[in-house]
């Protein structure tokens, strides 16, 4: 790793830290830093005292300027993605969109949150069945056991890359193989993994990731990826003025009755039905462009540097770490748990010490990011019995 990145100004960037706070619910949601607040407050105040001149820049910045600065982070065209409200509005969008037929099926994962299950259970009501892979005793899922689950007649192989539970990472390419074999889609919710570990979207068909987590942006702003192949069969249900080619906001075009629905636009912006969450775009798109100057694969390493101070302060005093420290298998997430301790009063007896994070199953889930540090991981052990 470069040691030229700046990891503590970085660090100063977040207001929190300043407090005494040490923040480890990455996995949940990120507080602001300032780098990203501020082009969300600027954008506001611009608009308030100059609405316009600043609202036709900023719409454009809210939407291409965002998917641009997206697809420069993700390694993809800006065509392949689409700005939406988060991860659960992305995963609807390929559920409810992909014309279902008797006897296809669906194979997702047990545990999965229910942000990328209850989109699956709603399709079923198209005939769609949905089958439940269930982890081995160690919270891992194998690839054999999801092979096994899949046949001609899956359509959707719906996972999340990274399980929120353990932070146990799957193996995508493996996925992928298994998907072609079959004709099936691979869909995938991303949002624990994108920001934390370097992510191939060219092996998904889908991706849906929320930006409020690892790429610290906010919430109400994030992406759907589509494939090609994928987005040539869906068939968008929230169709509206924004999803159509022909620009229907026009000055008398929008009091105009067309017959029958207009084209669509080519790309997978089709699925931007209307106006958009202006301001957390535009942050969307200053963090992404922040990670980018940091590279992935660095805030990767960062993670693991820090995830094995912790352990290493853990593991001798009794705890057990239940998440996997296999290199291809981790991302940000990293549980423990102690066998005479309960799980919740571990938290509680953390967060009184100024320290956040929260019990996932039967265990402590810790998830800092890359401004973190090695001193943060003492506090921790320090903190706890």
């Amino acid at each position: 790793m470069p040691d030229s990145i700046p990891w503590d100004d970085y660090r100063r960037d977040w207001p929190h830290t300043a407090e005494g706070i040490v923040w480890l619910q990455h996995a949940g949601i990120t507080p602001l830093c300032r780098r990203v607040m501020n082009v969300g407050r600027e954008a506001m105040e611009w608009f308030a005292t100059r609405p316009s001149q600043a609202y036709p820049v900023l719409w454009s910045r809210a939407h291409e300027g965002c998917r641009e600065a997206l697809a420069a982070f993700l390694g993809t065209t800006a065509d392949r993605l689409a700005i939406v409200k988060n991860t659960s509005q992305g995963i609807i969008f390929v559920a409810e969109s992909v014309p279902w037929r008797p006897h296809d099926n669906i194979v997702t994962l047990a545990g999965e949150y229910p942000a990328n299950r209850l989109p699956w259970r709603s399709a079923a009501r198209f005939g769609a069945s949905v089958r439940v892979v269930e982890p081995d005793a160690a919270g891992r899922f194998p690839l054999d056991r999801i092979a096994a689950a899949t046949d001609h007649d899956t359509r959707v192989v719906a996972v999340s890359w990274v399980q929120y539970l353990n932070g146990y990472r799957l193996d995508l390419a493996g996925l992928r193989e298994i998907c072609e074999r079959h004709g099936a889609y691979l869909v995938a919710d991303v949002v624990q993994g994108v920001g934390a570990v370097p992510l191939d979207l060219r092996l998904c068909d889908a991706a849906a990731c929320g930006g409020h987590k690892w790429i610290c942006g906010t919430e109400g702003a994030g992406f759907l990826y589509l494939s090609e192949r994928l987005q040539a069969e869906l068939v968008p249900f929230n169709v509206s003025w924004h999803s159509v080619a022909e620009d229907l906001s026009v000055p008398g075009k929008e009091i105009a009755t067309e017959d029958g629905v207009p084209a669509l636009k080519p790309g997978a912006e089709r699925f931007e039905e209307g106006t958009p969450n202006l301001w957390g775009n535009l942050m969307l798109a200053e963090a992404a462009r922040m990670l980018g100057e940091i590279g992935v694969a660095n805030i990767q390493q960062r993670h693991r540097e820090l995830q094995d101070h912790l352990v290493a302060k853990l593991v001798p005093r009794g705890y057990r770490v239940t998440s996997s420290l296999a290199p291809d298998e981790r991302a940000g997430i990293l549980c423990f748990r102690h066998p005479e301790h309960d799980p919740s009063a571990l938290v509680r007896r953390l967060r009184e010490a100024g320290i956040v994070c929260i019990r996932r199953g039967d265990s402590v889930r810790v998830a800092g990011h890359f401004y973190n540090n090695a001193e943060d991981m003492d506090r921790v052990a320090e903190a706890l019995p």
